[in-house]
């Protein structure tokens, strides 16, 4: 017995059982079918471009990549920014760029780039981030004695949140970030009885890290998991060291300290202002994205199969990482933004199932009768969560996204090579599938802006605007002249500047 868990004994017919982990294979391997089609494999907007952009030139070798500017003028005369894409930022000293985002999931892509191409890339990712996320899941609540049929409905109750499928479905770091720290934490647990084990959770951390920074907070729960274990913990430092090296080199090579990463500055994002807003938005989005049945999990243990080291772990690392976000602005401004917390999710979960299934064995109940209540936590559970992601249209993200390759390329077709293209939202998939002269309207210094369009002129470019309804009264106004309607790629409205 681990002393971090204590047994959840539950009997169940050997029949019974076979039925139910047989119904849940099949809805498994219909869930991953249902996914494939349905994952977004394109550089599309900030994010996922940024990560595409990022997964090339390590392809190349390169950290840095030249500014598209206009030739026989500095990069940085018209703005820092004037022809920098999203998910880049200007080194104006260099007169070159650098990606913002961290190198994890552009390691991931290129890797998985090699044996299936940059067109699958993202989907083979994402499925295999997602059937980790499910595997260390089901270790977790096998290792801390969770009867195997609570196991399968954790499994599913996070396959099927909104929260997660929206980060399924597209080329974005919260699903990886998720499948990491659940692989650190199933580790930790492991090392407490096995220091070999520390050696796997020092690896994951590392890789964690590569992912998304902010999983540095993650060494909480692991000390909270291991205990006071020396040959544990010397293993996990020694495991994690590589990727540690590759942090602190990539940052000090691309931004110019260690310590310090893409984003830059976010003191004036950051603070203690947000955190009222913030937790009333993540006490109200977390149950609506979960479903009311999570409602346990927010109660104190009453149970002693709850009051354990393993439960503690899984507390502890939700805790920890939705209070750090409380006092990010960002993270309180839509449902979608809980995405920064979402590897807390599991731990949640797992919480409120144990919960359920002490409380159920509290009355002993026929096993039958157990397994029942099991089934019907886990439809309530994904009831909800499908009408929820239903409500939020989910499963057409991959329509939307595909909108940004398709203008790419029509923009290639239909609008000559030299041409200028004013935008913003969709620069960085132009930058990733095109080669045109970019020039982001929203960036240019306004001193500058006569100049520039004066320079674009004598060069006899044409110049063209690619904008989203969100964007185009404001960018044709501030750019100026007469404009000809062209078409409409989707969401894209191309413009032609007459003047």
């Amino acid at each position: 017995m681990h002393d971090f868990a204590s047994p959840i004994p539950l009997t169940i017919p050997r029949w019974l059982r076979t039925l139910l982990l047989g119904i849940l294979g099949i809805c498994g391997v219909a869930y991953f079918i249902v996914l494939a089609e349905h994952i977004s494999p394109y550089a599309s907007s900030s994010d996922s471009s940024g990560y595409f952009n990022n997964a090339r030139l390590l392809g190349r070798g390169d950290f840095f990549t030249p500014i598209r500017a206009l030739p026989e003028h500095s990069a940085t005369q018209f703005g820092n920014g004037a022809f920098q894409p999203l998910g880049f930022e200007v080194q104006s000293e260099n007169e070159r760029m650098a990606p913002t985002y961290p190198i994890g999931l552009p390691l991931h892509l290129l890797v998985v780039s090699w044996f299936v191409g940059w067109g699958h890339a993202a989907i083979a990712v994402n499925l295999l981030a997602v059937l980790a996320s499910g595997g260390f899941f089901w270790g977790l609540a096998r290792q801390l004695d969770l009867p195997v049929i609570w196991a399968g409905v954790g499994v599913f109750w996070l396959w099927v949140c909104p929260l997660f499928l929206f980060s399924a479905l597209q080329p974005m770091s919260d699903l990886l970030a998720l499948a990491w720290s659940l692989a650190v934490l199933y580790g930790a647990l492991r090392a407490r009885d096995e220091w070999r084990w520390g050696l796997a959770c020092g690896f994951a951390l590392g890789f964690a890290v590569l992912v998304r920074p902010t999983n540095a907070l993650l060494l909480a729960p692991v000390l909270v998991g291991v205990g006071f274990r020396w040959k544990s913990l010397l293993a996990i430092a020694l495991a994690g060291l590589p990727a540690a090296i590759i942090f602190t080199f990539y940052n000090w090579r691309v931004y110019g300290s260690p310590f310090m990463t893409g984003y830059g500055d976010i003191s004036a994002i950051f603070g203690p202002t947000f955190m009222r807003h913030n937790l009333a938005h993540f006490a109200y989005w977390i149950p609506a994205l979960l479903s009311p049945a999570i409602v346990p999990a927010f109660f104190p243990p009453f149970f002693p199969q709850t009051r354990t080291r393993g439960c503690a772990t899984l507390a502890v690392w939700f805790l920890t990482l939705t209070g750090f976000y409380t006092f990010y602005y960002h993270a309180g401004e839509t449902w979608w933004y809980l995405r920064f917390i979402l590897p807390g999710f599991p731990g949640l979960i797992f919480i409120a199932l144990a919960s359920l299934s002490a409380a159920v064995q509290s009355l002993r109940l026929r096993a039958a009768f157990t397994a029942s209540v099991a089934t019907g936590v886990l439809l309530i559970a994904a009831c909800w969560e499908i009408k929820k992601a239903h409500d939020f249209e989910i499963m057409t993200l991959a329509r939307g996204e595909k909108n940004y390759p398709d203008a790419a390329h029509w923009a290639q077709k239909n609008i000559p090579a030299n041409s200028a293209i004013f935008c913003m939202q969709v620069s960085g998939a132009f930058f990733y599938y095109s080669d045109f002269l970019l020039v982001r309207w929203d960036m240019i210094e306004p001193a500058q802006h006569d100049t520039l369009l004066r320079i674009i002129a004598e060069q006899k470019r044409p110049v063209y605007a690619a904008l989203f309804e969100f964007e185009t009264p404001r960018a044709l106004e501030k750019i100026g002249g007469r404009w000809t309607k062209l078409t409409t790629i989707g969401q894209v409205t191309f413009w032609q500047r007459q003047s």
